[in-house]
This record gives C-alpha cells, sequence and structure tokens, in this order.
C-alpha cells in the first residue's frame, strides 16, 4: 500500500516533542499511531493503520511495557502547559469516569466499575481550559483497576484515612495538575459534588490555584448555630442570572432564570476522622447559591451552591464563577468523545494495561477534536488555517460548493468547522445551533478521504 501523504503542519510532533521511551523507534511509533488514528478515530485498529506491517506494529507498543502510559502522559502535560503560558487565568476541570468492557469478557486485568458484574478501570481527568472553553489539554490523569475484594467496604470508610480510600483522586489530581504551573497564570480547579471533601479544601496547593466546588453536603458551620445551605439562603438576592442548562436523555437544553446568592462562610471539619488522625481546623470558604426561579412545568428547577476558596465582594464576581462552573460540562464531553469517538469500550487488546496504553494515546487525539470544536464556537472568526492545511480547507470548499474555483484568502474557522459538521450529517438549518463533537468527528473522517484524493489531482 502507498504511503499516506502526511499533514505539511505535524501536530502530532508538536504534542509529542517531550516524549522519551528510551527508545527512539518505540517514540516514533507512537507518532505514527497518533497520526494515523487522528484520521479515523472510531475505526478498528486495522482499518486507522491502513496495512498489517502498521496494524503488527501498534498491537506490539500496545504489550510494550516500555511505552508507559505515565510518559506519553508526560509528554502531553508539557505541551498543554506550552499553550497555557499564553493566558493569566485557566479552568482545570477534574472528573472520573469509567470504562465498561464486560462486552469483552476474556479480557484480563480488569476490575469492577459501577458493578461486580460490570468489568472495567476508572480514569481521573484533569483538563486545562480558557476561562472561554477552548480545551487547552490534559495536565494530569490516573487510571486504576479496582480490587474486587475491596467492594462493598463503603461502611468503613470512616475508619480509613483519605489517602486510603478512592476519594483521594481529587487530592492527587490537585496535586498533579497544578505542579510546575507558570507563576505568572492563575488556575481555578473545577470540580462536582464528589469533590466535596474537606481534605480537599485544606490540601496544600501553589499560591495562584484557587478552588470551585459544587457543594453536597449541608456542613455545621463554625461559630455560628446552623448549616450551610439555610445560611446562604437567608441572605438577600443579589441580582439575576442567565444559565443555559445542557440537553440530557430526561430534558431538552433551555435557558434557565436564576437568582444568586452569596456569603462568606466558615465550615466545621467533620467529628468522624479515624483517631489516628490529627484534627481538622475550620476553614473559611464563599458560598454562591444559584436557583432557578420559573422552571417548566414537570422538570426540576436548576440549583447549585458553589464553595471557593476565592473572595467574593459583589454580584458580578459571583457570576464570574458560575459562568466558570458551566465550563465543567468540557470533561464530561473530553470523556465522551473517548468513549464514542475513539471508541474506546470497544477496543479488544486482551489486557487491562494494553487498554490503559491505548488511552494514553487516544487522550491525544480526543483533546484535539474537543479543542477543533469549541475553537470553532469561542474563536470562530479566525481563518481556518489555524486548524486546517492549506491543502484540507481547499479540499473542503471545492467539495461543499462543487467547483475548482477556489477563492484567494481562506474561509473563517466557524464556516469551515460548519462545513465540516455537514459532512458528518448537521443539516446546518436555521433554527440549529451549533455542530457538536459527535457529527465533527464524522465530518473529520469524511474530510481525510476528500482531501486525500484532492491532492492526487491536484500536485505536480
Amino acid at each position: 500500500m502507498a504511503d499516506r501523504i502526511d499533514h505539511p503542519v505535524d501536530w502530532v510532533e508538536q504534542e509529542m516533542q517531550y516524549l522519551v521511551l528510551g527508545d527512539k523507534r518505540l517514540e516514533e511509533r507512537a507518532r505514527k499511531i497518533i497520526r494515523d488514528f487522528s484520521q479515523n478515530p472510531s475505526g478498528s485498529i486495522p482499518e486507522f493503520c491502513g496495512d498489517w506491517a502498521a496494524t503488527k506494529a501498534a498491537y506490539e507498543f500496545y504489550k510494550n511495557p516500555s511505552a508507559a502510559p505515565e510518559r506519553l502522559l508526560a509528554s502531553q502535560r508539557q505541551a498543554t502547559l506550552h499553550r497555557v503560558k499564553a493566558h493569566k487565568r485557566i479552568l482545570i476541570i477534574q472528573d472520573t469516569t469509567s470504562f465498561n468492557f464486560s462486552q469483552h469478557p476474556t479480557t484480563a486485568g480488569l476490575g469492577p466499575v459501577e458493578n461486580e458484574k460490570c468489568q472495567g478501570f476508572l480514569t481521573h481527568s484533569s483538563l486545562a481550559v480558557t476561562t472561554e472553553g477552548v480545551p487547552l489539554g490534559l495536565l494530569a490523569q490516573q487510571s486504576w483497576v479496582r480490587d474486587e475484594n475491596e467492594t462493598g467496604k463503603r461502611h468503613q470508610r470512616h475508619q480509613r484515612s483519605i489517602e486510603e480510600k478512592e476519594s483521594y483522586k481529587w487530592l492527587q489530581g490537585l496535586s498533579e495538575s497544578t505542579a510546575a504551573l507558570p507563576v505568572e497564570t492563575q488556575a481555578i480547579v473545577v470540580s462536582d459534588r464528589e469533590s466535596d471533601i474537606f481534605e480537599y479544601f485544606v490540601h496544600p496547593r501553589p499560591q495562584q490555584v484557587d478552588l470551585l466546588v459544587r457543594a453536597s453536603w449541608n456542613r455545621a458551620l463554625a461559630q455560628e448555630t446552623g448549616h450551610l445551605w439555610s445560611a446562604v439562603s437567608n441572605t438577600p438576592v443579589q441580582g439575576k442570572i442567565l444559565v443555559e442548562v445542557s440537553r440530557t436523555a430526561q430534558q431538552p437544553a433551555r435557558t434557565a432564570e436564576c437568582q444568586v446568592q452569596f456569603k462568606r462562610v466558615k465550615l466545621r471539619p467533620p467529628k468522624n476522622r479515624p483517631a489516628h488522625q490529627p484534627k481538622l481546623a475550620p476553614v473559611v470558604l464563599w458560598a454562591v447559591l444559584v436557583r432557578e426561579m420559573n422552571p417548566p412545568p414537570g422538570l426540576e428547577p436548576l440549583e447549585w451552591l458553589l464553595l471557593t476558596t476565592l473572595e467574593i465582594n459583589n454580584f458580578d464576581q459571583a457570576c464570574e464563577l458560575i459562568t466558570y462552573y458551566t465550563r465543567r460540562w468540557l470533561i464530561e464531553r473530553f470523556h465522551f468523545v473517548l468513549k464514542s469517538g475513539c471508541a474506546l469500550e470497544q477496543r479488544q487488546l486482551a489486557h487491562g494495561e494494553r487498554l490503559i496504553r491505548f488511552l494514553a494515546l487516544a487522550n491525544i487525539v480526543a483533546w484535539r477534536l474537543l479543542w477543533q470544536t469549541y475553537l470553532g464556537r469561542v474563536e470562530g472568526n479566525l481563518p481556518c488555517t489555524a486548524v486546517l492545511a492549506e491543502y484540507e480547507w481547499k479540499a473542503l470548499y471545492s467539495f461543499i460548493h462543487k467547483t475548482a474555483l477556489i477563492p484567494n484568502q481562506p474561509p473563517s474557522l466557524a464556516q469551515t468547522t460548519r462545513w465540516i459538521a455537514q459532512l458528518g450529517g448537521f443539516l446546518d438549518r436555521r433554527s440549529d445551533g451549533q455542530p457538536g463533537v459527535k457529527v465533527l468527528w464524522r465530518g473529520w473522517r469524511r474530510l481525510f478521504d476528500i482531501s486525500q484524493t484532492w491532492l492526487i489531482f491536484n500536485t505536480s
């Protein structure tokens, strides 16, 4: 089979320039797998590799213990930190997902996920994002297999230290994702209710790092009677804000009109710590309560109580933090792209360690797909050459307009993003919103074939 024509601007080389596996051939193999995979992320390994030699080399790579996932992640982390330097403030979004391989029961090296019948592994990711909502890349990721002998021991959680619990992932993710951040860049670590852990709020962190957590527990207050929710609810309403509520299987997307209250609070530490652990001091935070005022009939009203280490002095600052919390959706989309766009749960690699190695490469492709999607939304006025090579946008224009006459200036990124989405099945009607990542990864797959064909007939 003839060699494929590589992208003239090798983004894979840029992303993997810090990769050190101790073997140059292994490092180049990693880069080739990523290039091939990015052109057909939902395809099987033989499909995206293209021939038997590349397929065999890919399977050997996944088996090779020298291809350590932490080293692959370290290279992506360095590339992400390079992008972070361009921003005065970023968000770091943490969340956990599970990868279920129960449909491949012969796969070894897995453990229980949702229940004992579901076998797979868990992954906790920390994604850097601009405050406007453009993903910058992974900063940390932990993957682990649960021990079957440890399931069903939740009732013993009060006897164990935080380091012995699975919830320590939040503290570990905080430390790993904020290590070596540029000192001139402020980071706000955003996380959902599962991270409402007292030890998380007092865990050491760099000076320029703050926390934004959705509260889960109605904690007791220190130095005053009452509890968290009622204390914030009894403060004056400071104003109203519109919050975009994403579509789910149970409800359509909507714009929620919400009232906003906020208050400085001092939270009492939990009393049920293990006896051998030192006592914790109360912690001072700021709480922001967001409540939907008139939800549609039959729908549960939106209500968030957010806790932050940032001081809030006015309504605008509270609204800014609410907007930052809405960016948390991006980590869920990242995990969605890994599962659906990169078809990670469909992979048959015989062992969990190989699947985690596959994940380390898929992270890079998933981030790239997500970055292309949201850059087109947030910075759509950029020329499309920010993402597309010259031959790609010309091939796209020619195919969409059914013409060989190409304009001298490249179209905008927003326009080419919608064209790529059309290749993936997006109808682009007036009533349609922004194209989602699903139609875009389908469109990118088609664009690769279209671009390769265009090059054959337009390269001397």
